[in-house]
């Protein structure tokens, strides 16, 4: 299956090191423990909250627990989320409202989705936060005491000033993802409402501009009325200033634009293929000239201009300059080797070095390119050792790992072959050791090609993080592997080749399980009981109280609540809803529902962290 794979927002289906698993093991664990076990009262503990929200409640309820894990507010929530300004959304029976920090729900959970509460810098001047509210299929905003603000009649809302706000047409897609707070970047930088037209509502829900702008986008944090407006959806609109009574801020147009990075009143634009940019009353700031521009931080862009590259200051003054070196992004570069964690490019057909900035080792050593092939040279000119290789990473304080005829291994400072050979697979050492697979079998090796553990056939996930260090799966999530955990499972290696029971991360109090007897997945609470019957063909973590799973008798995806029965907040279909898939093509006369399967079932699971 060819085919590339995105997470949709908010489900649980792929989790990395810092997901919902964070090491709550199958026994159940007092509340406020240092095992806790879902990943937003971790963040809660990890933020210094006073109220922490949990689902670790019997029956898997939610509610708040202090920092020492008493009850503060009592578990009466299908989920709960946490305090922001002294309001936290919780859903009861399928509906979103909020409650105070005494548990007093100030706005009834009547809606059919909520995003937090807002914390723009103008909150001062209106009196508290506000929220996004979503009634059927028409979305409107509500005050902090659940009082309109903007009538539930629009498909999105991008708040731009303290009374303006730009609305889509309605209905509300759900393809666009969950409701955002309405001071979120994303959500402000570029919001979603694919064919619809975007108007302007006051504050109270009056009509300042009817539809009419194809598309839109804020043009920075500050709740100052201006922002992006274009002519049309197609890839060459045209852009222009606006402000927010719906009037043109000057004459200028733009082909590209971007939104003001915080602190740095200048967003990037590019006309006729000429680049630039603008303060935030709309000035040119820095003259349209050069042939690209990134963002600005901290004072800075990256530019590149007529073969040179470097940065420029918020003025357009030079600040650093060089000949432009390939990068992942060109589409004439392949990534063909490193020195330390500097890449080097070479042309399309892997004929040629390009660039400039070849680095070596402080010792001399550097890798020279010929032939389509990559040598290790000494500091002197001596190859070390004298062979080609398909691919190297060299490493200037350790062994280097290489590839030679297909296979994987690895040299030694000095330029020797450690152990003599090569490998089917290996990774890379990091912190004295390194993972290698020969014949299906799996061993940890140490620098001096000595074997330290296996070979043995792992029946369970390894991972390696950006820098090199190595992870290796456990019942209850996954631990660093280091010396002392390979000493220690030398010791026990058995333990690495039995299978762990196919399980999601923990998520609201309860993991999906797959029951190996019957094939099934359901769901399981702390003491890894079964609370939710193993019946489902494939199932996704629990969020904000629900979960998709796959029924197989109905041959359909539905949402389900804590106790099993479906929730009505979400129709069922039977194409799968967790994962995006792109440039995929399902196989002929193969129904949307086993596609889907298919699809689901060849996602990697990560459980989480342990502590």
């Amino acid at each position: 299956m060819t085919a590339f794979f995105r997470l949709l927002a908010g489900i649980a289906i792929v989790i990395a090191t810092m997901g919902a698993g964070h090491g709550q093991s199958l026994l159940a664990k007092p509340l406020g423990s240092a095992a806790e076990g879902d990943a937003l009262e971790k963040w809660a503990r990890k933020s210094g909250d006073a109220l922490i929200p949990t689902c670790r409640f019997e029956g898997t309820r939610c509610g708040y627990i202090d920092r020492d894990g008493n009850t503060v507010i009592a578990s009466r929530f299908d989920w709960a989320d946490r305090f922001i300004d002294g309001r936290a959304l919780v859903r009861i029976a399928g509906k979103y409202g909020a409650i105070d920090t005494s548990g007093r729900l100030v706005v009834a959970a009547a809606y059919d989705a909520m995003s937090s509460f807002d914390r723009g810098q103008a909150l001062v001047l209106v009196g508290g936060g506000l929220a996004q509210v979503l009634l059927g299929d028409r979305i409107g905003v509500i005050d902090r005491d659940g009082e309109w603000v903007v009538p539930a009649n629009h498909g999105l809302i991008v708040r731009i000033s303290d009374d303006a706000f730009l609305v889509a047409e309605p209905p509300f897609s759900k393809a666009g993802g969950p409701l955002r707070p309405l001071g979120d970047r994303l959500s402000r930088s570029l919001p979603y409402a694919y064919g619809k037209k975007w108007g302007i509502v006051a504050r109270g829900g009056a009509w300042v501009v009817r539809p009419t702008f194809p598309q839109v986008r804020a043009l920075s944090d500050d709740l100052d009325g201006l922002f992006w407006a274009a002519d049309s959806t197609k890839s060459d609109a045209r852009w222009q200033l606006m402000r927010q009574d719906g009037s043109p801020l000057g004459n200028d147009s733009f082909d590209h634009v971007q939104q003001i990075q915080s602190g740095e009143d200048r967003a990037v634009v590019q006309r006729s293929r000429r680049w630039g940019a603008i303060n935030g009353r709309g000035e040119i700031a820095v003259e349209l000239k050069f042939d690209w521009l990134g963002y600005f931080r901290d004072g800075w862009a990256p530019y590149r201009l007529a073969g040179r590259e470097g940065r420029i200051d918020r003025d357009g003054n030079i600040l650093s300059d060089g000949a432009i070196q390939p990068s992942v992004s060109d589409s004439n570069a392949k990534l063909g080797a490193f020195v330390e964690s500097k890449p080097l490019f070479t042309d399309r057909a892997g004929t040629k070095l390009l660039g400039t900035d070849h680095p070596k080792c402080p010792d001399g050593r550097h890798l020279r390119f010929e032939q389509g092939r990559w040598t290790i040279m000494s500091g002197a000119g001596q190859p070390m050792p004298d062979v080609g290789f398909q691919w190297v990473k060299l490493v200037c304080s350790g062994p280097s790992i290489v590839q030679h005829d297909s296979k994987w291994g690895f040299v030694s400072v000095d330029g020797k072959l450690i152990t003599g050979r090569y490998f089917d697979h290996a990774n890379a050492f990091h912190g004295g050791i390194a993972t290698i697979g020969e014949n299906g079998l799996w061993s940890v090796i140490g620098e001096d090609g000595s074997v330290l553990l296996g070979p043995l056939r792992l029946a369970r996930a390894m991972t390696t993080s950006g820098t090199g260090e190595y992870s290796i799966e456990f019942e209850e999530g996954f631990r660093t592997l280091d010396k002392a955990m390979v000493a220690e499972l030398a010791r026990n290696p058995d333990v690495l080749t039995k299978r762990l029971v196919p399980r999601l991360p923990w998520s609201e109090g309860l993991a999906a399980m797959l029951d190996e007897k019957t094939g099934n997945w359901g769901f399981v609470d702390a003491t890894r009981k079964f609370v939710i019957a193993p019946r489902f063909d494939a199932v996704s973590s629990f969020s904000k109280g629900v979960a998709w799973v796959a029924f197989p008798d109905r041959r359909e995806w539905c949402q389900i609540d804590k106790t099993g029965r479906i929730s009505w907040g979400a129709r069922c279909r039977c194409e799968q809803p967790l994962v995006i898939v792109e440039f995929y093509e399902p196989p002929a006369n193969v129904a949307c529902y086993e596609a889907g399967l298919r699809i689901v079932r060849g996602v990697l699971v990560i459980r989480g962290t342990a502590n």
